[in-house]
């Protein structure tokens, strides 16, 4: 055994930590912490990150080599591999995995070859007698122009080619370069230049003003804080995120703004551009591969001050951070529901703490684990308590549905108010958060109702389509003209929809035009841009959406907001339910009267006396919060203790539940050492009890605040036995309990 440099390298699988390669002599001058390398993983090759460097030890026998470098500089600053030591740690997530996350996928490079110098004529003599192939391709170079593998393979008709170009390279003949490969963009969607947006720029309200003078002064000092700007609906918050990011660009740093929905990017965007020209881009996962790659590319080479984006716009290679923003910072999406499961707004935190950068945490409706930091004095509260335009919050009106007698989707009151509007020429916005026509179909003969064969849920029907879709595992079949089991033709379509309810829009006010925005219409590229467009234009009547329309947007003739039912969230088995309902409703009647016309709002329930749509009714976030935070301690639910979730998955039932049962019994044994940081409570069946034909069984822990869930859970793994399950699923802060 010999003297030998090896690195650990970050490869996107499910291990613990990093996998540990030989550097080839050829590399030695090349290799660098935070390359991206590609390296043999069994009988593949994978790509991943070099995470460190170890010199003067023994090579141990049967090290593999690292295979190539993909680029000439590192892809990952100190910072964010840091950011990823403690994400990977914290959330109980394989390193490699999170790395796949922070860094876009690599597009085809294509390698380009040129002559390095000229061999001479002897040399060359001596390759056309001896090597003829090397030969053929030094004369086809010999004009000095860079041509690729394909012009050469053409030119030259060589087999091995690969080969013979890689022995000129090493012995010096010839020069390799890379070349991002051209992709098709698909349609473009046009972002307005900075000289083209007329940017209006209001004085700051008093409340506004106060709040840009702390954050600035925490800028100024170049020191971690966290506030939280909790203002009402329409209040003002974007321009005090706007004024902060100008200060921190100002004194030579630059920002990140991150929105929970990508459909929120074009109107933030714009914005930002007008405020602070090209040198701002924006990261989200709907943009191509390569035109992702280019814009982290700029990005990374510092050619870019602020960074719109969604979620995973969270790891953008920003350098010198100021400021971090997290807009509508109590929402859901900001949680990856998929390995690795992160929250971009706690990632968002640890960026700034990291960093010595100010995290602004905004929200009308924040969470109770950000209003209660605020209030015990972690996070700093500043509070927009005004609409600067100067008018009312919108009238809020609870109906009762359980005493209705009519079976129509709204009620004739709500139906007369739609027509008020109408004969205003005000837009109305009809909110349900269901997608598809009906939430099922089922035959009123028998009694048989569509269920998905892979999941343990009913299959929604979509109208335009003819058919029942599972919106978790995409199973379609054919809408029935007749039931499956008993031939019966009396169907019925068994609750509502987005779809119902544009088509009872179409069918009722027939000259008022109606769009449509759920996932099935934004799914494709530039349809949400267009809906929204259209929407804000006042070409469009009539919106129907879910709760994507209630996020942010700026809608200024919005006179009514119905909510056709508030009773989809209110139900659900999870301890945050009536917290989702109070946010998501405050939130979209919020989109009403923000401009010159007052709002109005008519919520639809048949659970009026249900305590947070008495909060709702009078925009009384504090109110909800006090009675909502007693529950929580009472049942030791966060913020006064961390959550964890463990969820177990089988072919088989049983495979599923003895795993549970297995590890519910380690975790009960390690907590009994500890019974003040750990309690165990299941196993139990998850509500959600099949997805795509695996069982789920689940068990949470509740965990002390300084304690860490990960660890903890990861000691419960490794004294797992191995087999008897398809896989285990951890969920550290999870979002929901489904």
């Amino acid at each position: 055994m010999t003297d030998a440099l090896l690195a650990d390298v970050a490869v996107p699988l499910p291990v613990d930590g990093t996998l540990t390669y030989s550097v080839p002599n050829a590399m030695l001058d090349e290799v660098a912490v935070g390359k991206r390398v590609v390296v043999p993983v069994k009988s593949k090759l994978l790509t991943g990150i070099i995470w460190k460097i170890r010199s003067g030890e023994k090579a141990r026998s049967g090290l593999r080599p690292i295979r190539e470098i993909i680029e000439p500089q590192p892809v990952l600053t100190r910072e964010l591999m840091k950011l990823a030591e403690w994400i990977s740690g914290y959330y109980a997530e394989p390193l490699g995995e999170v790395v796949a996350c922070m860094v876009p996928p690599q597009p085809g490079f294509r390698n380009l070859y040129r002559l390095a110098r000229d061999p001479g004529g002897l040399a060359m003599a001596i390759l056309k007698a001896e090597e003829p192939e090397k030969f053929a391709l030094l004369e086809a170079l010999k004009d000095g122009k860079a041509r690729s593998t394909e012009t050469l393979r053409r030119k030259t008709a060589l087999k091995g080619l690969k080969a013979h170009l890689e022995d000129l390279v090493a012995r010096g003949y010839l020069e390799r370069q890379m070349l991002l490969r051209g992709r098709r963009e698909g349609k473009a969607i046009r972002q307005p230049r900075a000289s083209e947006i007329h940017l209006e720029r209001h004085d700051l309200t008093r409340e506004q003003h106060l709040a840009y003078e702390v954050i600035s002064e925490a800028i100024d000092g170049h020191v971690f804080k966290v506030f939280l700007l909790h203002g009402v609906t329409g209040s003002g918050k974007t321009e005090v995120y706007l004024r902060a990011i100008e200060h921190a660009i100002h004194l030579g740093r630059k920002a990140l703004y991150l929105v929970p929905e990508i459909g929120l990017t074009p109107q933030v965007m714009q914005r930002v551009r007008g405020y602070f020209g090209e040198r701002c881009a924006v990261l989200h996962s709907q943009i191509t591969p390569a035109e992702r790659y280019r814009t982290w590319r700029r990005i990374r080479w510092g050619e870019v001050d602020v960074v719109v984006g969604a979620r995973s716009a969270v790891f953008a290679p920003l350098d010198n951070l100021g400021v971090v923003v997290v807009d509508e910072e109590h929402d859901a999406s900001y949680k990856q529901q998929e390995t690795p499961r992160y929250n971009a707004r706690e990632v968002a935190i640890m960026r700034a703490r990291t960093t010595n950068s100010v995290a602004i945490l905004g929200s009308a409706t924040p969470s109770l684990e950000s209003y209660y930091n605020a209030t015990v004095g972690k996070y700093h509260l500043c509070e927009l308590s005004q609409r600067i335009s100067g008018g009312e919050l919108p009238r809020v009106e609870i109906i009762d549905l359980k005493n209705s007698e009519d079976s129509s989707l709204v009620t004739p009151q709500v139906k007369t108010e739609i027509l008020n509007s109408v004969e205003k020429n005000e837009q109305v916005l009809l909110f349900i958060n269901r997608r598809g026509y009906s939430n099922y179909i089922q035959c009123t003969e028998c009694g048989f109702v569509g269920r998905c064969r892979n999941c343990n849920v009913t299959l929604t029907y979509h109208l335009r389509a003819k058919e029942l879709r599972c919106h978790y595992c995409d199973y379609v079949e054919p809408a029935w003209p007749a039931c499956p089991k008993c031939d019966g033709t009396k169907i019925t379509y068994v609750g509502s929809g987005t779809q119902r309810i544009e088509e009872w829009l179409a069918k009722d006010f027939p000259h008022v035009l109606t769009r449509r925005f759920d996932r099935d219409v934004t799914r494709r590229r530039g349809r949400a841009e267009e809906v929204l467009s259209d929407f804000t234009s006042g070409l469009v009547g009539f919106l129907v959406g879910t709760q994507m329309v209630a996020k942010g947007h700026d809608f200024k003739h919005v006179g009514l907001v119905v909510v056709v039912n508030a009773d989809v969230t209110m139900n659900l088995p999870d301890f945050r339910s009536a917290e989702r309902t109070f946010q998501i409703l405050t939130q979209v009647a919020g989109r009403a009267g923000r401009g010159e016309v007052p709002g109005r709002v008519l919520i639809q329930t048949f659970n009026p006396d249900h305590h947070s749509l008495a909060y709702v009714a009078c925009h009384n976030y504090r109110g909800f919060y006090e009675n909502e935070i007693l529950l929580r301690k009472d049942l030791s639910y966060p913020p006064f203790r961390r959550l964890a979730r463990v969820i177990f998955l089988g072919r088989r039932n049983n495979e599923a539940k003895d795993a549970a049962h297995t590890f519910a019994g380690i975790a009960r044994r390690l907590a009994s050492r500890y019974p003040q940081d750990f309690e165990i409570v299941g196993p139990a069946r998850a509500p959600l009890a099949k997805i795509r034909n695996v069982y789920r069984w689940h068990i949470l822990i509740k965990v002390a605040p300084t304690k860490r869930a990960g660890s903890f859970i990861r000691k419960c793994l490794e004294k797992m036995p191995s087999g008897g399950h398809e896989k285990i699923v951890v969920d550290v802060d999870p979002q929901v309990l489904m």
